[in-house]
């Protein structure tokens, strides 16, 4: 574990993180995790820079994804979307790599909305841009978790966000919407590296995060956390009370898309969000996180209707860049 991390004081290290293992998975992570550390490294990724990145990612331990990736419901051939006959093809360590990926995005878009929430039901001061202060605590919450499994979600999603960006991938209304850049980017990598250089160091390297930004990284981590626990403070869970105040829902996914419910559910990512928030923060009013066929690729924070929203259309888009870019 980083000395960074955990000497830090950002009140997600006082939470119990027992919840983080994935149920479904949990007879099964010791054989999986000898499966993805023999898993070769990627070749023929069309970003170059990408390519030890995702390598390295891919050979970190990881959730027993294949038994994910096992439980997708079964479609009839003339039913089967582009998506589901790709992901037909691929192997079972492709699979685990897939899903690896599109759980490491989705992780963090989640968290993201979640920090939305907090600002919105709290009104916490931002300086700046919301999206950037959100990005933080997102990072952050992420980070102070310090588990090989929420790493290696961290670092998909920062693969995942260069590749995106740098592929001008510009049909996810998520990333439209959220102006996905570089800098933010870099500032995400940067709070990572800090944190951790040993883990994330290599990362940012291959990621080309100037070296005289590296050296400040650290710095930049404490100031980041440290504020966040500054502003969140008074609205934090007396130890040990319980907050149910957040209620996880899944609709129905529209055909073609079972699959991303399927493994939505079974990773349980939304209710390991809802169960960090709900533990840590005293929130005022009941709130609800769904996932919902949208008709576009997105993710948001609903103020009026107190609602986490992540469009099943996300993960499909998730996939898609995987297999697009990312893929042999």
């Amino acid at each position: 574990m980083s000395e960074v991390r955990s000497a830090g004081c950002f009140p997600l290290v006082k939470c119990n993180l027992a919840f983080y293992t994935c149920r479904k998975t949990q007879a099964h992570i010791g054989k999986t995790m000898a499966q993805i550390s023999t898993i070769p490294a990627v070749s023929t990724l069309r970003q170059t820079r990408l390519r030890p990145a995702l390598s390295r990612a891919l050979a970190a331990p990881a959730l027993a994804l294949a038994v994910l990736a096992g439980a997708c419901l079964p479609v009839q051939a003339d039913q089967k979307t582009d998506l589901e006959t790709r992901l037909a093809k691929l192997s079972t360590e492709k699979l685990e790599e897939l899903f690896a990926f599109v759980g490491g995005n989705t992780l963090f878009t989640i968290y993201h909305e979640a920090g939305h929430m907090l600002v919105s039901e709290f009104g916490l001061p931002v300086l700046g841009q919301e999206e950037d202060a959100v990005d933080n605590l997102a990072t952050v919450t992420m980070l102070a978790s310090d588990t090989p499994d929420m790493d290696l979600y961290l670092t998909n999603a920062m693969i995942g966000w260069f590749a995106v960006y740098e592929d001008d991938i510009d049909s996810m209304v998520f990333y439209d919407e959220h102006d996905l850049n570089q800098q933010r980017g870099y500032q995400i990598l940067c709070l990572m590296a800090g944190a951790d250089r040993e883990a994330f160091g290599d990362l940012a390297v291959d990621l080309d995060l100037p070296e005289d930004r590296l050296d400040q990284c650290e710095d930049e981590y404490a100031l980041s956390a440290d504020s966040w626990e500054i502003v969140t403070d008074p609205f934090l869970r007396p130890e040990g009370s319980k907050g149910n105040r957040i209620t996880v829902k899944y609709d129905p996914a529209p055909a073609g898309l079972s699959s991303m419910e399927v493994f939505l559910k079974e990773s349980e990512l939304l209710q390991l969000v809802a169960d960090e928030m709900d533990a840590l923060y005293e929130l005022p009013e009941a709130v609800t996180f769904r996932a919902s066929a949208c008709e576009e690729e997105n993710a948001f924070w609903d103020p009026q209707a107190r609602e986490v929203t992540v469009c099943y259309e996300l993960l499909e888009g998730f996939a898609a860049v995987y297999l697009d870019v990312l893929a042999d």
